[in-house]
């Protein structure tokens, strides 16, 4: 029960600290007649955060990227999050060492791993992949995924949802396009076509996956979006996770907010 506990916080969790920021704490003075004023010292780029500890107990680390180190806000939820995770990991660890230490079995190191990545930025928009880890002692880990869209000039996160112009959504545009990718795959996989009357043959439901904005050539506009569909949800636990790639077209473009066109390029449909 316990290990059911912390996947679920674990899995629902997105958060971190403030990295704090020297600020100059004197003006400087004004001067008649002062030829020039004295430049300002830029301040240093954000860089990477990972902690990593372990010990016999348990195995911890938890990452995120120099993007999202950028912005106080998430440093500050992030670090929240760490906090709350490590602290019911070793909760949990330590109950499960001293009931094992009394049935005489062995003790197997408990183990969490947590990281935030950049999938794609814009000058207004911030996207993250988050996944994570965890084992308890069983016959194999956990592990899930989860996206973050932080919209730098609002400060705060926002839905792909959000994105779009009221009375439109994506949804649609995204689902026959998936499942044709995510049968290909799983027919690669499985050496044999999907079968939609098995327990894993059918497309997943979008609130069964995670969407997340991705720029895969770099230049500072989103192009697709990536689909990830955790392990059991479109296959069995050998299956591993699946990841599917769909061009983000000029017919979804037209769905954006007028705010938002800037920071998308299309790119043919899948065929």
């Amino acid at each position: 029960m316990r290990a059911a506990i912390l996947m679920a916080v674990m899995l629902s969790a997105c958060g971190q600290r403030s990295a704090v920021f020297p600020a100059n704490d004197e003006a400087p003075t004004a001067v008649a007649n002062q030829a020039e004023s004295p430049k300002a010292t830029p301040a240093p780029a954000a860089k990477p955060f990972k902690v990593e500890e372990e010990s016999s107990l348990y195995n911890f680390s938890y990452s995120w990227s120099a993007e999202a180190a950028a912005v106080p806000q998430l440093v500050e939820r992030f670090t929240k999050d760490m906090e709350k995770v490590k602290s019911e990991m070793i909760a949990g660890a330590k109950e499960d060492r001293d009931e094992r230490l009394k049935q005489k079995f062995d003790y197997h190191t408990h183990e969490v791993q947590r990281s935030y990545e950049t999938a794609g930025q814009s000058d207004q928009l911030l996207s993250l992949e988050s996944s994570i880890y965890g084992f308890t002692g069983g016959a194999h880990g956990s592990s899930g995924s989860g996206s973050l869209l932080w919209d730098r000039k609002l400060a705060r996160e926002v839905s792909i949802q959000d994105l779009l112009q009221p009375g439109t959504s994506w949804t649609g545009a995204i689902r026959q396009p998936f499942c044709v990718l995510l049968d290909r795959e799983r027919e690669k996989r499985r050496g044999e076509p999907v079968k939609k009357d098995d327990l894993f043959g059918n497309c997943p439901e979008y609130k069964e996956v995670t969407v997340l904005l991705s720029d895969s050539d770099k230049n500072g506009r989103f192009d697709h979006l990536v689909v990830i569909v955790d392990q059991y949800v479109a296959g069995p636990y050998a299956e591993g996770n699946y990841e599917i790639s769909l061009p983000i077209t000029a017919g979804m473009m037209e769905r954006l907010k007028p705010e938002y066109r800037s920071s998308f390029e299309p790119r043919p449909p899948v065929k």
